[in-house]
């Protein structure tokens, strides 16, 4: 833990940091020769760039694997922030979250970071820097990450795969041994597949050491992403057994599948 118990700190390659936030958010820090990379930047609740700072001397560009306020909430500590061109203007609005509906059931019981302050909480917008899609190449110096669009949890998801270690970066497009959340507003069940078996296509062809979600650990198995794929597409295509009806507290209805390491929740809004 940081010296605030608010972020967990593991270096699951060399140069490669995954770092977790209230236990429950996770963003990755990579550092090459000439620059470091931060990938996504949780809630914000803690200042992750001086956590990052502490962890390198190289100066860090900030991007987003998409935008949704649980991946934007650190985007205004830095100056500017890549993102994918359809997330541009999620990430200049306010958003005005509850701090105690987020914390009372994702923050695990951690202590609040000291200079956080919960009453009145939301989430700052950050300023679009470069735009960040396809073909794209990150170059850290001696390091690069490749950017491939993977919509289907959102519309400006991309994945990042960083060729030196092998570490595959998925967003939420992949949330290994926790159910594929279908039931957020920017869902797209149609998107879903074909971004999962791009994936797997660039699992397959290079060496994969590690598949990296937002909300899950780094998991060391890439085949788990070819066995998403088929489950999502036998939802898409009706072929799958029918589901559990689920009601979520907030009133929300929605459908539950099962697959062997995983599940899918999905709701009607996102078959459209």
């Amino acid at each position: 833990m940081s010296p605030e118990g608010w972020y967990r700190v593991e270096e699951i390659a060399p140069g490669t940091y995954q770092l977790t936030e209230g236990g429950r958010w996770k963003m990755f820090l990579f550092i090459g020769d000439e620059k470091a990379l931060l990938l996504d930047g949780g809630v914000g609740f803690g200042d992750l760039r001086a956590l990052c700072e502490s962890l390198t001397d190289k100066p860090i560009e900030h991007v987003l694997t998409h935008t949704h306020w649980d991946h934007i909430g650190s985007a205004h500590r830095w100056e500017s922030v890549g993102v994918h061109p359809l997330g541009a203007d999620q990430l200049t609005n306010d958003h005005a979250v509850r701090c105690t509906e987020v914390i009372s059931g994702w923050a695990d019981g951690l202590p609040f970071p000291p200079e956080f302050e919960p009453e009145g909480y939301k989430i700052k917008p950050g300023k679009v820097g470069r735009e960040v899609k396809e073909g794209d190449v990150l170059d850290l110096g001696g390091r690069t990450l490749r950017v491939w669009d993977t919509p289907g949890h959102s519309p400006c998801s991309i994945s990042l795969l960083d060729d030196k270690e092998g570490v595959l970066i998925s967003g939420d497009l992949v949330k290994p041994l926790q159910p594929l959340n279908l039931r957020v507003a920017t869902a797209v069940l149609s998107d879903y597949g074909p971004s999962l078996r791009k994936l797997e296509k660039i699992a397959n062809e290079n060496e994969v050491k590690w598949v990296c979600s937002g909300h899950t650990d780094a998991f060391p198995d890439p085949s788990i992403i070819g066995e998403m794929a088929e489950l999502v597409e036998g939802i898409a295509e009706g072929k799958h057994d029918p589901p559990q009806k689920m009601k979520h507290p907030s009133g929300d209805r929605f459908d539950v599948y099962r697959g062997t390491r995983f599940s899918v929740w999905i709701n009607e809004a996102a078959r459209k």
